[in-house]
């Protein structure tokens, strides 16, 4: 038989069952798990507590945040540096996401459109307009810029009508600013860049020009024909209130929250239009940040999901969450963004005037810190896990290498000791090992050793059953041809009474194999009752005194009821074995004794002692196997060694047990069987 294969090996299941070691990692996942959340839930609520304390500070003064139109309002968005107006937008590509959108048909395609961008530093405002026209129309030179396309700029004037300005050009470059109705137009700056989509406008004026407000108009006109396709606008132009009204992150807004923490928090003040116009502080961004691969995984594997990453709102002129609605409708709220780093957990408190909700404060920050620790704690958690699953996934696998080792040599050499055919070629010594394995290998020298007996005992059997055969053979075989060659009455009598005898004897041995065999078939068969051993006993022992007069039997048995589950036919025939047995070997006048004794556990003992010879020297058990007898071979009766073998199927088919023992002065035969006291 050749080796398994390994998944079918002790060393792969082993293997497989030191797998059972990861619930180690898992179980402290899980538990780092649900402490983040409890730390999550905890910095959530101190979180929103510190959003209502700058509410209480910031409530009643912030009349700023009240009348603006979402409509006619333009967000100016802070510039760390200022811009350098040369018509393209690189210092704009932080923003160009938040640039807004007008056109002048919302129904037409075609229609001209443009995105418009406007940032602010120190005292200058910049504008950048991206125009989407799919024909350009410049002015010849010499002729006014409303013959091509341009830009109408409105700014607040005297009264209530606005100052505006012609802003165009004849070729890409420097613009040329006119104004229509006073005012001046060195003051603004700007110029015009062609692009894929259209052209480009990059502007600067003075925020000092356009505090109250501003409007920006594109006007669209056809190379060679007369007439405008199309004006795109911010807002109405000719009336100071038709003006965009600009929305910034003001000065006293930012006064306001310039006491708070700015290292870890942002805060940030908005309109009920969700309009940034304060901020301050900046999130942490240092939240351990994975550098190596175990980091990297781990990463993948504390990742949450979650909404929308909060980066873009850094530089957000507008913004939007859950959390703001529910704040602007007067409810406080707090709202977890997932992002590559670490989550961001934003609060959002209203604020209030005279009972109404002007706007509301923006609490940020991020749970880098509760991560870093997490991470650490797993990534320490995985590594000690690792280490214990190694050893401890190599230790069983070399205790299995080991045991498949003694196991495989245990195979060999019980396969060595047994022949193809079934023979027993040597005996084998059991090991000396005391562990389970020990016990098989002696189990099995044993049972090897007892096979090695019985295929004795077989192969020895031809030769007792030829002896058997021989002598009643012969005379049948010398009283014929003593017949043959003497015809005389009287010998032809006494030669053949001698065959009779023959044939008898050879009829006897035949009768008592027939009658082993026919008791191994009735155990099959036999019904097992509940029957009371002392009345069974105390009739056999009567039986017994009426059919041998000149025998002496001394029965001892307890006038108590002896309850067992057996078949009384059966124990009979076993009794009257033994009887026999002791009448065969007793000495005359010697008593012949049956007891019954009870004993612990449950079980009752018969016994059967007689005075006489005792038995051969370790014939105890092999008294009980087949064809094995130590009566005189002289006697002209056969005894095959059959008797007590019948005792052993008997007492074994009852689960019980069969012994023999020398007394001081004679033998005792035993039946130990179950009983219920």
């Amino acid at each position: 038989m050749g080796q398994p294969r390994f998944r079918h090996s002790l060393r792969f299941k082993l293997a497989l069952a030191s797998l059972t070691l990861l619930a180690i990692p898992w179980a402290g996942y899980r538990y780092l798990q649900e402490t983040e959340d409890s730390l999550r839930q905890a910095q959530e609520a101190l979180l929103l507590s510190r959003a209502e304390v700058v509410a209480g500070v910031l409530t009643n003064q912030m009349p700023q945040l009240n009348g603006r139109n979402a409509g006619k309002s333009l967000y100016v968005h802070p510039l760390p540096q200022p811009a350098l107006v040369d018509g393209y937008a690189e210092e704009w590509d932080d923003l160009l996401t938040q640039a807004r959108r007008y056109r002048a048909s919302e129904t037409t395609p075609d229609a001209i459109r443009f995105d418009l961008l406007a940032g602010y530093h120190e005292r200058d405002i910049y504008l950048l307009v991206r125009v989407h026209d799919r024909t350009l129309a410049y002015p010849r030179p010499g002729e006014p810029l409303t013959t091509g396309d341009h830009l109408l700029l409105a700014l607040p004037g005297e009264g209530a009508k606005s100052r505006q300005y012609r802003i165009g050009t004849s070729a890409p470059g420097w613009l040329t600013v006119e104004p229509l109705n006073g005012g001046s137009e060195r003051a603004i700056r700007g110029e015009w860049q062609e692009s894929a989509e259209g052209y480009t406008v990059e502007l600067r004026l003075p925020l000092a020009m356009a505090e109250q407000g501003l409007s920006l108009a594109v006007i669209d006109r056809a190379q060679g024909r007369e007439g405008i396709q199309g004006i795109a606008s911010t807002s109405g132009w000719q009336r100071n209130d038709q003006l965009a009204q600009l929305v910034m992150p003001s000065l006293p807004s930012g006064t306001l929250l310039q006491g708070l923490d700015s290292r870890t928090h942002r805060y940030t003040i908005l309109n009920r239009q969700r309009q940034v116009v304060g901020r301050h502080g900046t999130l942490a961004t240092d939240s351990g940040e994975p550098r190596t691969l175990s980091q990297r995984l781990l990463g993948l594997l504390l990742s949450r999901p979650g909404s929308e990453s909060a980066a873009t709102r850094e530089h957000a002129g507008r913004m939007d969450g859950p959390e703001i609605r529910r704040a602007l409708d007067g409810k406080p709220a707090i709202y977890r963004y997932a992002d590559t780093r670490a989550n961001t957990l934003s609060a959002a408190y209203p604020l209030t005037n005279r009972g109404e909700t002007v706007g509301a404060i923006l609490v940020e920050q991020t749970t880098g810190n509760i991560l870093l620790l997490q991470r650490q704690a797993l990534e320490g958690l995985l590594g000690t896990s690792l280490i214990l699953f190694l050893i401890t996934a190599g230790t069983l696998f070399l205790l299995a290498t080991w045991l498949t080792g003694r196991i495989s040599r245990l195979n060999r050499k019980f396969n060595r000791a047994v022949s193809h055919d079934g023979r027993v070629m040597k005996a084998v010594k059991g090991s000396n090992d005391t562990d389970e394995l020990g016990d098989l290998d002696r189990s099995f020298a044993s049972v090897l050793q007892r096979l090695q007996a019985y295929n004795h005992y077989l192969e020895q059997m031809a030769s007792r059953l030829a002896h058997e055969f021989r002598t009643p053979l012969a005379m049948v075989q010398s009283s014929l041809e003593n017949l043959q060659a003497d015809d005389t009455p009287e010998t032809r009598k006494r030669y053949t009474e001698r065959a009779l005898e023959g044939t008898q004897r050879l009829h006897l041995i035949l009768n008592r194999l027939r009658e082993a065999t026919r008791l191994e078939q009735a155990l099959q068969s036999a019904e097992m009752i509940r029957l009371d051993l002392s009345e069974l006993c105390k009739g056999l022992c009567e039986g017994y005194r009426l059919s041998n007069p000149q025998v002496t039997f001394q029965c001892e048995i307890p006038d108590t009821s002896i309850e067992v589950m057996a078949a009384p036919e059966l124990i009979g025939q076993a009794l009257d074995k033994l009887i026999s047995n002791a009448i065969d070997f007793h000495t005359e006048g010697t008593p012949i004794r049956l007891t019954i004794n009870t004993c612990g556990d449950h079980q009752v003992q018969i016994a059967v002692e007689n005075q006489g010879s005792p038995l051969p020297k370790d014939m105890e058990h092999a008294l009980f196997a087949s064809m094995v007898s130590v009566r005189d071979k002289n006697g002209n009766e056969p005894h095959l060694g059959l008797g007590l073998y019948l005792v052993k199927l008997i007492v074994e088919f009852h689960n019980g047990e069969a012994g023999a023992k020398n007394l001081v002065n004679g033998v005792r035969f035993s039946l130990l069987l179950a009983c219920e006291l």
